[in-house]
């Protein structure tokens, strides 16, 4: 039994290592870092390598990176986009709500709102280069799968999206859509007064002002481990990192621009787990969760391994006493008393022998067991997006760059896009919990 164990856990490591490499949250780790710490560049340069180059969320979450440092390197997302176009789907759930996924080449299932920011990082790159017609067609893809009626009700519609999706239409020179996108948002969230006042306006302000917030969320676990750990639940959550701070606008000669800020997007991943939920068995069929099930089989295997080695310590043990004990009783008096303490000793040594090898081998499995099974290490989604985004206008004269005070430090926000008479500058604040840190300009 246990050399059977054996060969199934080698045959598993084998299929194991022909498995195409997945990057893990480990592999993030230097990267989300320094983007934590203000450096997109850094956070770009120490962006993991050599695996998952040139799928769907690896060029997402470059060109994210360069696009808030202002650089609208955009080709690999373009490629991205001629590939999958046309591949979106539709799905309606038991509960008669409607989600809109992407299956991609490489076998992921993109999320709604991650097809959504696919078209708004184009528009915004396409913006950057001064391919204003571009840029608006990008921005009108995202809007219709904002607002198409395909579905009756629970379709996906989200009230900061749609701000950011203002800020778009103002860089392509629409503002008519954007003021539609405001209305949109708030009708949304009736808390958002300054979304529809800001709609109301006839024509697009001097200056609008960006401020994309938050690292993105980070997924964790949390099982309950019971009698049998290999039945605890693999649930996943969507933990939001940014602290939604205070902030101020101040341009080079001290003007003020007031920042309001967006709902975040914790809807997004409700949405994401609840589709993820629908689609299951087709996300277990695909690449990414064979390889995730492998390593369930993996841990489930050195479980069994590592009890049935305690038993047949305790059992051989025992038996081998229990031999000793009869050759003891058969020699009579004298020595035989000898042997039969020994077979004593020596069965009692092994059941406990057995019994601690049974149980280090069920800690230590556990433990392994939480780090294979664990989905959230190996789980698939685009990282590099805002949580929450800030908001603000001027039409007093502007002096760049404007700084972003923090409670952290400071933001230097460069003029990105000139549209007619309007302005449009983006900047990015991670937002995060950590220790006094001021953050150089870009300038």
């Amino acid at each position: 039994m246990l050399l059977r164990l054996l060969i199934l856990v080698l045959l598993l490591l084998l299929a194991g290592c022909s498995q195409t490499s997945l990057l893990t949250k480990q592999d993030y780790q230097n990267s989300q870092r320094a983007f934590m710490q203000g450096n997109a560049d850094d956070a770009y340069l120490d962006f993991p390598r050599g695996a998952e180059e040139g799928t769907f969320i690896t060029t997402m979450e470059k060109s994210y990176l360069n696009l808030i440092q202002g650089k609208p390197q955009i080709k690999a997302l373009q490629q991205q986009d001629d590939v999958i176009s046309n591949r979106v789907r539709y799905h309606v759930s038991r509960e008669a709500k409607t989600f809109f996924y992407l299956q991609t080449p490489e076998d992921y299932y993109a999320s709604e709102h991650e097809v959504i920011w696919l078209h708004f990082l184009l528009s915004w790159g396409y913006a950057l280069q001064g391919q204003a017609e571009n840029a608006c067609v990008e921005a009108r893809e995202a809007g219709s799968l904002l607002s198409l009626p395909w579905s009756p009700n629970g379709h996906f519609d989200d009230p900061a999206m749609r701000i950011f999706l203002a800020g778009l239409w103002t860089m392509c020179g629409e503002w008519r859509e954007a003021q539609v996108d405001l209305r949109a948002a708030w009708m949304m969230d009736n808390s958002l007064g300054w979304a529809k006042e800001l709609a109301e306006r006839e024509r697009a302000p001097a200056h609008l002002f960006l401020v994309l917030g938050g690292p993105g969320p980070e997924p964790v676990w949390n099982p309950e481990f019971k009698a049998n750990p290999l039945r605890s639940e693999r649930q996943v959550e969507f933990k939001l990192r940014g602290q939604k701070s205070r902030i101020a606008l101040l341009d080079r000669n001290g003007v003020a621009i007031e920042p309001h800020l967006s709902p975040d997007a914790g809807k997004w991943y409700e949405r994401h787990l609840a589709r993820e939920s629908e689609l299951h068995e087709a996300i277990l069929d695909s690449a990414y969760g064979g390889q995730m099930a492998l390593s369930g089989s993996l841990a489930s295997a050195r479980i069994a391994a590592s009890t049935s080695a305690g038993l047949a310590v305790g059992i051989g043990g025992t038996a081998l006493g229990a031999a000793l004990i009869y050759a003891g009783v058969n020699l009579g008096s004298g020595s035989g008393g000898d042997v039969i303490t020994l077979g004593l000793i020596v069965a009692a040594a092994s059941i406990a022998k057995g019994m601690e090898i049974a149980g280090e081998g069920y800690s230590a499995s556990t433990r392994d067991l939480k780090q294979d099974l664990d989905p959230s290490i190996h789980y698939r989604f685009v990282r590099y997006l805002p949580e929450y985004l800030w908001m603000g206008w001027s039409d007093k004269a502007i002096t760049y760059p404007v700084e972003i005070r923090t409670p952290t430090g400071y933001i230097g926000m460069r003029q990105a896009v000139v549209a007619g008479r309007t302005s449009v500058s983006v900047a990015h604040f991670p937002d995060v919990a950590s220790p006094r840190t001021f953050l150089r300009p870009p300038y």
